[in-house]
């Protein structure tokens, strides 16, 4: 791997190109939809849309999502769009990156990734309706076979090397269910890449058709977002039983109003609150995560010192062979 360019100058970069993209972009278009191929970005609605293919690759899964040609044999989609550009769209919604998964030395362990969280969703037609799925359900445990528990992602942010060159570009790693250093988006903990160790297979219920166009939805998390799952087929104990159950089936709007109101009368009056209270715990989290870096940082110095001062110590005190009877008497 080639050296890493300094955080400052990534950032610097990074908001320049999109504040170029957003000011450049027609109002009445997603901000950046013709500077960035297959990357559409919705600012007001805080959304990042990413043109996609299901590939529904039937192994352990590594990846939610990577680009064209990279590891598709570990992933459910494949996107033409550069991880670069996605990277500028999460910037556009007003997102910072955080950190990728690293070894801390001080403390003799591994820091999962860190950085805002994201909810992702996939959006495809079926039967003639678009549906909207959460991206965590198109994964499964491949020993129980048991749905992948609510998961909501972290922007880490990829690294740009010495000569500018995005390292996700060239990785092709947009969404990960594992740790990589290198990719976009990844899980917020630790999740090792061993082949012995991969959890994670295709929901199958719930992918659809291969081939078919999706479209990949990144939002920050947060959000009220509705999901409307493709629905299950029917298990029919007999003939026309199925038909027979749905006709047996009402909704009852009487309780669901009745629910409804109780709900807004015990939550609307205090939603400011409850959003500002969420707003404060995000805040104060994120800046102890920042002074946890900071000592961590600190801590690994020191341990430096350590190291190089205990490798100056063991040159002293090693023995050295004598020079021989040539050396001492040229």
């Amino acid at each position: 791997m080639r050296s890493i360019c300094s955080l400052a100058a990534c950032a610097a970069l990074l908001l320049g190109t999109a504040a170029a993209i957003a000011q450049n972009a027609p109002a009445t278009r997603p901000a950046g939809s013709d500077k960035m191929p297959g990357v559409h970005v919705d600012i007001p609605g805080k959304q990042v849309r990413v043109d996609c293919q299901a590939i529904n690759v039937e192994a352990a899964l590594e990846f939610l999502c990577v680009t064209n040609g990279g590891n598709e044999h570990e992933s459910l989609l494949r996107t033409p769009a550069k991880p670069s550009h996605i990277h500028l769209g999460l910037l556009m919604l007003g997102l910072e990156p955080g950190q990728p998964v690293h070894y801390m030395k001080a403390l003799d362990r591994w820091a999962p990734p860190q950085g805002p969280p994201l909810n992702i969703s996939i959006e495809y037609a079926k039967d003639g309706k678009t549906v909207r799925v959460p991206a965590y359900k198109l994964f499964r445990d491949l020993k129980t076979k048991k749905p992948m528990p609510t998961l909501t992602w972290v922007f880490v942010g990829s690294k740009f090397q010495d000569d500018n060159v995005y390292a996700a570009d060239l990785t092709g790693y947009v969404v990960s269910v594992v740790n990589f250093e290198l990719t976009l988006i990844d899980v917020p903990e630790i999740a090792s890449s061993s082949n012995e160790l991969l959890e994670w297979e295709m929901e199958e219920a719930n992918m659809p058709a291969k081939g078919s166009k999706v479209t990949m939805i990144i939002e920050p998390a947060g959000q009220v977002m509705k999901f409307s799952a493709p629905a299950a087929p029917p298990q029919s104990a007999g003939p026309g039983a199925g038909a027979g159950a749905a006709r047996n089936v009402h909704l009852d709007q009487a309780k669901i109003d009745q629910l409804r109101q109780r709900w807004n009368q015990s939550m609307a009056p205090s939603s400011q609150s409850i959003q500002r209270m969420a707003q404060e715990h995000y805040e104060i989290i994120q800046q102890l995560r920042a002074e946890q870096a900071r000592l961590v940082n600190e801590a690994e110095r020191v341990s430096r010192v350590i190291d190089d001062l205990q490798k100056q110590y063991n040159d002293l005190v090693t023995p050295k062979p004598a020079p021989s009877a040539a050396q001492s008497n040229p």
